[in-house]
């Protein structure tokens, strides 16, 4: 049986997919490629607990046929220049041998039976959106799911629909990400809750183009199909924290500056903070922040100053680094706005002008001073 197939093509699609593959598992087989012939295309699959993406790309094929081929293969086409591949394989003894201009190498293949098949999951409802529009709202929150074994549902992104929007959150508990898009399709509401590893991911395989992706939601999985993708996962279970609750509504202060100056302040002064707390302290008074750090115990601090537009006497409050660093940096407008209520109350950050349609807004709990 023998392949033939673009090098570029191949290694693009091997790459991708790659993401989902486990280093370990207690089902080895997972630990694979699912290469099947199928009328003319080579459909590639890689699966984990989480979820399994299918990608397929055009090749030429003497007949069908499916087997696991090792993870390994990717690094054998890493450093190849573009140009056609065969892949011979064997169905009796499961050997696969690539051969390229000038060279070859071989590796061995593994029955394709045990390898975990699609899950039939019935599709309760659908989000409509575009690739652009759920790449994005996936980007601006991603960084503010959690790693907490303990409490899963908060490793994960929500994604919802009301009434003429679509909506993306995710939250660690000290800090919250919230993008909303104006979507006119939007009639009824529908959430699903994706892990963070699958978003990641998806993150990466969607493009930034107009064409029209479709959710479809079921009960335990829900499904992607976009342009030569299959992607299903399995829904978080859980209820996701009523995050509507904790957006403070009477954040009076508000603090004006240029984004730029703000993040390059932040991560100048945070590299002298607190490596266990992270600790930095803005200042504001009148036209002036002053974004501070200090460690006590290798007794090193940092001081900047940067023009603001605030008009109050004066407020200081403590914040995490890393995370209003996060914050900042997925603002690409050129000036932000920071809303202060109290110096014991959340903090709300937004981009000083919204892009048309869509409303981005983090949450980011304080730190006691000492």
């Amino acid at each position: 049986m023998t392949i033939s197939v673009s090098k570029n093509m191949l290694l693009a699609k091997l790459q991708q997919l790659s993401r989902i593959i486990p280093s370990k598992s207690t089902t080895p087989i997972v630990c694979n490629y699912l290469f099947e012939i199928k009328d003319g295309r080579l459909f590639i699959t890689t699966a984990n607990d989480e979820g399994r993406i299918t990608a397929s790309l055009e090749c030429m094929a003497e007949e069908d046929l499916s087997i696991c081929v090792p993870a390994s293969i990717l690094d054998g086409l890493k450093t190849l220049p573009e140009q056609p591949l065969d892949i011979y394989i064997n169905p009796d003894n499961k050997s696969i041998l690539i051969k390229y201009y000038g060279g070859k190498f071989e590796v061995v293949g593994y029955d394709s039976k045990p390898f975990p098949q699609k899950k039939k999951t019935e599709i309760l409802d659908e989000i409509r959106t575009t690739a652009e529009e759920f790449n994005n709202g996936i980007s601006k929150v991603i960084n503010f799911a959690a790693a907490d074994e303990l409490r899963p549902i908060m490793n994960s992104v929500s994604i919802e629909t009301a009434p003429g929007e679509i909506i993306f959150v995710s939250s660690n508990g000290h800090g919250l990400g919230l993008f909303k898009r104006k979507k006119q399709c939007c009639t009824e509401t529908c959430s699903v809750i994706i892990s963070r590893q699958i978003a990641s991911v998806l993150k990466g395989l969607i493009p930034l183009s107009e064409e029209e992706l479709t959710i479809k939601v079921g009960s335990d999985w829900s499904e992607i199909s976009f342009e030569d993708y299959e992607i299903s996962f399995r829904n978080v279970e859980g209820r996701y924290p009523n995050w509507r609750a904790v957006v403070p509504k009477s954040n009076n202060l508000e603090l004006k500056t240029d984004t730029k100056l703000l993040l390059g302040a932040i991560k100048r002064t945070s590299v002298f903070s607190s490596k266990v707390s992270c600790l930095i302290k803005l200042s504001a008074r009148y036209d002036k922040l002053v974004v501070s750090a200090q460690d006590l115990d290798y007794s090193t601090s940092a001081e900047e100053t940067i023009p603001v537009e605030f008009g109050e006497r004066e407020f200081i409050i403590g914040v995490k680094a890393t995370l209003i660093q996060d914050m900042i940096s997925c603002i690409d407008g050129d000036r932000s706005i920071l809303s202060f209520g109290t110096p014991s109350t959340a903090i709300l950050i937004a981009p000083e002008k919204q892009a048309e349609g869509e409303e981005l807004t983090y949450l980011l709990m304080p730190m006691t001073i000492q």
